[in-house]
């Protein structure tokens, strides 16, 4: 398939769904708008609507009240006038002309009936009404069983209404009643004037609403509020809406709510529009027609233009083709100033940079291939041990190095897992190692053991780091390693000669730390040896003396006596709580507080726990004999980092000169009267020994702080 027909097959398609498209968005659109029109049609009818009834109404109570007043003067003309008797006919005109009433009666009370006696309506005269009825109707003054005042009602006669006004006295057997009409005022006029200008409006009508019972028909008409769907929209609380097909066209019927002097209403309005389905196919058909006629013609002119835009490509094609095989001259020649000539000029510069980049990448080549050959001599060549390993821990590369000094050939080991040449318990490069490289991270180089070919393991320094890409993405990790099996051994030596040394102060210290009390001995048993006599007092120094010489050699001893250790892991907190609760009572014997701040979470340690509670009593008793007065220590222990626990104790002590600080630890070097200096010395080694560090600081006249950082118990995972 040519070009020229893919781009019109693509254009029919594309301009076909658009129109197609555009019909179904302008339906949809048309219907919302005629939808939200007719809506508000019937909104704004039902407003304009209860808006006029209010209207009316009020309206109405201001004919009402006048008409009461009216009334009012009327009856009581027409009392003072009759008096207590009957009038006669000429007294009635009399009272009509002066008050201008419409009608005037007198009816007289009889059993529970009216009975009118005199009027000037004809037919009147002897009928009967009850006295119920026109309490129940009426609005003034007089209640059921009230014997004097005035009240009104209305009666219809014909086609309008008279309001009539009654006024009764207690001594009078009669009752005055005059009427006058009220015309124009009242609902029906206001549905008559909205069916009259909206000719869409098929019915209106007023419903008292109350409570739970039926909706009552007021005003208007119903008709189509009479099954249970309009019986339905009427019960409901806001505005509610409801739709019936009938051929051709829609009967919407609304339900709407509002109040009257704090009475509940609801108008009922059915109006009918034309089917917006009907609407929305005449649309749809004419858009359809002209949908076609615009795409027949774009087809066309579509064609025409595809086809003499893509007639001067062919050339184009060509020389791309002979780019392609290597070949960049000669360049197009094109006279167009169009896109299709811009197309040109550009493969044109193309073709030129293409020859000259090629060029510039043959050279690039071999430079890469000469850096290439010089990198892997230098790789085979050097003393250290080059490993290239794999994301999925499996060895890509090894140097020659690498096969001299664990005696493999390099096949045996590529692709091989990198747990096969290691320990993988005490290895020291970790998962989390290897992400924190991933992640940007660097690592020191670290004292690791690698297995070689006949099993034996040395001891190396291996570095690792990252291999990334030019992109920054890490595609694999390169160490280094370099043989110290020759160093471990002469730093072996050189700590047994330290030890050899310590052993050698220690030894001159407890040789002269003994020496003195000796002496001491020897000088009282001398004198009592000369003198034949016992004397207790020297006794009583010489036991001390004694006591001194035991002190000193159990310190040495526990200093100089290699003891098996057995680690196991422990929360610190409590193995510092349990020595914080034995010396508790002895720091209440000499006013010292204990103050424990420690942290909640959990700080596990690889401890040997009697050596650890050793240290914590000799550093709590110095505290304590550091405070002669009584004072405060504070226990705090944080964790500084995931790896690491800090624990510190601080006492309101005399403190420590700052120059005999870097002196404490020193065997038999001591600022107290009665110590030995061991205890300290025996405390750091402890701490030594725990791979942890110890740290004094202190301020004379405000106290003494000692921290020991202890490496934190991970729990290896994986």
């Amino acid at each position: 398939m040519t070009v020229k027909t893919r781009l019109s097959l693509f254009i029919s398609l594309l301009v076909g769904f658009m129109l197609v498209l555009n019909l179904g968005i302008n339906d949809y659109f048309i219907c919302k708008t005629l939808q939200k029109q007719y809506d508000r049609f019937t909104e704004n009818v039902s407003v304009q609507t209860v808006e006029m009834f209010k209207a009316y109404w009020e309206g109405t109570n201001s004919a009402l009240s006048a008409a009461s007043n009216h009334l009012k003067l009327a009856t009581r003309v027409a009392e003072q006038t009759f008096g207590e008797t009957l009038p006669s006919e000429e007294q009635l005109k009399e009272v009509i002309e002066q008050t201008g009433v419409s009608e005037l009666e007198v009816l007289e009370r009889v059993q529970g009936s009216l009975i009118v006696r005199a009027s000037m309506v004809a037919g009147r005269h002897g009928q009967q009404e009850s006295i119920q009825s026109h309490w129940e109707q009426s609005k003034g003054t007089v209640g059921k069983g009230d014997t004097k005042g005035f009240f009104m009602d209305s009666v219809p006669r014909g086609t309008e209404a008279l309001i009539s006004g009654y006024y009764i006295e207690n001594k009078s057997p009669f009752i005055i009643r005059a009427a006058v009409p009220l015309r124009g005022f009242g609902p029906e006029e206001a549905i008559q004037q909205v069916t009259q200008y909206e000719p869409q409006v098929l019915e209106i009508g007023i419903w008292e609403v109350d409570g739970e019972g039926e909706p009552k028909l007021v005003h208007g008409a119903g008709t189509y509020f009479a099954e249970d769907i309009g019986q339905g929209l009427l019960r409901k609380s806001g505005q509610a809406i409801a739709y019936a097909k009938v051929p051709d066209s829609v009967i919407v019927r609304s339900s709407y709510p509002f109040e009257l002097e704090g009475t509940p209403y609801r108008l009922s309005l059915a109006v009918e529009r034309i089917d917006i389905g009907i609407l929305s196919r005449l649309h749809a058909r004419n858009e359809m027609f002209s949908a076609v006629g615009i795409f027949i013609v774009l087809m066309i002119g579509t064609w025409i233009i595809i086809r003499a835009t893509l007639k001067p490509l062919r050339s184009i094609v060509r020389k791309v083709g002979e780019v392609a095989n290597g070949s960049f001259d000669p360049p197009l020649k094109t006279g167009r100033r169009d896109e299709i000539g811009e197309l040109a000029l550009q493969i044109n510069v193309m073709s030129h940079n293409l020859k000259k980049h090629t060029g510039e990448l043959k050279a690039a080549s071999d430079e890469n291939e000469r850096i290439k050959e010089q990198l892997e001599s230098i790789i085979e060549n050097t003393v250290d041990s080059i490993v290239i390993i794999g994301l999925n821990c499996n060895l890509i590369k090894v140097n020659r190095s690498f096969c001299q000094m664990f005696g493999y050939k390099e096949e045996e080991v590529l692709f091989r897992g990198i747990k096969e040449f290691v320990d993988p318990e005490n290895t020291c490069f970790t998962q989390e190692d290897l992400l924190g490289l991933m992640n940007g991270g660097t690592i020191p180089p670290r004292e690791d053991v690698w297995k070689r070919r006949d099993g034996e393991y040395i001891k190396v320094s291996a570095s690792l780091s990252a291999l990334r890409s030019s992109s920054g993405e890490v595609w694999g990790f390169v160490s280094v390693l370099r043989d110290i099996s020759t160093k471990s051994q002469m730093e072996e030596l050189l700590r047994r000669s330290e030890k050899l040394t310590t052993v050698g102060q220690l030894a001159a210290g407890v040789a002269h730390e003994i020496r003195n009390p000796l002496t001491t001995l020897r000088g009282f048993l001398q004198l009592q040896q000369e003198s034949g006599k016992l004397n207790l007092r020297h006794n009583d120094i010489m036991l001390a003396e004694l006591d001194r010489i035991n002190l000193i050699v159990s310190e040495f001893l526990i200093l100089a006596k290699p003891q098996a250790a057995r680690y196991e892991v422990k929360d610190v907190r409590f193995v510092l709580g349990d020595v914080i609760s034995l010396l508790d009572s002895e720091g209440h014997l000499k006013n010292a507080i204990f103050h424990t701040r420690f942290i909640h979470e959990p700080c596990l340690i690889s401890c040997e726990e009697n050596q650890l509670k050793q240290v914590f009593i000799n550093i709590i008793k110095n505290a304590i004999e550091a405070m002669p007065q009584g004072g405060n220590v504070y226990f705090d222990i944080e964790r500084p980092s995931a790896d690491s626990v800090t624990i510190c104790i601080t006492d309101e002590g005399v403190g420590i000169p700052e120059d005999i600080i870097p002196r404490i630890g020193d065997p038999f070097f001591t600022a107290k009267e009665t110590g030995t200096g061991l205890g300290i010395m025996v405390s750091q080694r402890i701490i030594h020994s725990h791979k942890g560090t110890m740290h004094i600081s202190s301020k004379l006249g405000e106290g003494t702080s000692i921290t020991l950082v202890l490496p934190a118990f991970v729990e290896k995972t994986g």
